[in-house]
């Protein structure tokens, strides 16, 4: 639990300044993640060309790059994006994959030494290799991960960032404080797609906030929120996703804390 009060008011600024996130997307999600950027009150850009990295790095608010179907083309484009904006800019890395794929292991630890970014969102695989931590992965999802809350500390050190380690329970962590997510729905881990929705979610808060902290909590529980809700008014993944996008999309600070005093009533004491 975080040691000062959370400021959800972050999801009504968010709406009200329209913050434009940039994200490097991984194009089996690039539709999910484009709407989810738009329901929770941003403006998503979602570019694959290096050509305009530059000026697309300029508009943006807040970046994201997502490995999760990176090709030579669009690491050009990383590499001119990141010299472009770092350290002026939030970013977000969503190393997809990395516990599978070696090129994609060092392709992400290579920009990790290279550049800083302010939050680093991952499954338990994907940040336990990140640290070169034991894990076992199967495809793009998590596996068996022993301590992940020390893997994440680890990661957040090392890197000098703010990790979520997202899964059964979300985990979050500067290397010192962790900050347990009370909340999950079991469609989130069946969708595809959610975890790239978090990290782009993530850099909307990034865009109107320099505290890191509380828009990492926040767009986690909000998240996480939308899909519990969703879960009551569905009966399957497809009727969920709907009921998600629209969760997403009514969702104010007013009715996260509702959600929160009724879920658990002892949450904001």
């Amino acid at each position: 639990m975080a040691e000062h009060q959370i400021n959800w008011s972050l999801i009504d600024r968010v709406r009200t300044k329209n913050p434009i996130v940039l994200t490097l997307a991984n194009l089996v999600t690039i539709d999910k993640v484009a709407d989810s950027i738009s329901a929770v009150g941003a403006s998503p850009i979602m570019s694959v060309e290096p050509a305009e990295a530059n000026e697309m790095a300029n508009l943006a608010n807040a970046i994201t790059i997502n490995l999760g179907t990176v090709n030579q083309q669009q690491i050009d484009q990383i590499q001119t994006i990141l010299q472009t904006v770092s350290p002026l800019k939030p970013l977000v890395l969503d190393p997809v994959a990395v516990s599978a794929v070696p090129s994609r292991l060092k392709l992400a630890q290579s920009l990790l030494n290279e550049f800083h970014f302010d939050v680093i969102r991952g499954n338990a695989s994907e940040i336990a290799a990140l640290v070169d931590a034991d894990n076992t992965s199967h495809g793009i999802d998590a596996g068996k991960v022993d301590r992940p809350i020390q893997v994440a500390e680890l990661c957040a050190r090392r890197f000098q960032s703010i990790v979520i380690l997202t899964g059964e329970t979300d985990l979050i962590t500067d290397g010192q404080i962790i900050y347990e997510n009370p909340f999950s729905a079991e469609m989130l881990t069946m969708n595809v797609g959610s975890g790239d929705m978090l990290s782009s979610i993530v850099a909307a808060y990034l865009g109107v906030t320099s505290n890191t902290w509380d828009a990492c909590i926040v767009a986690t529980v909000l998240v996480s929120a939308a899909g519990v809700l969703a879960n009551r008014y569905s009966v399957g993944l497809g009727s969920w996703q709907v009921q998600f996008f629209d969760q997403l999309s009514i969702m104010d600070t007013k009715a996260l804390l509702e959600f929160l005093e009724e879920s658990e009533e002892d949450y904001l004491d």
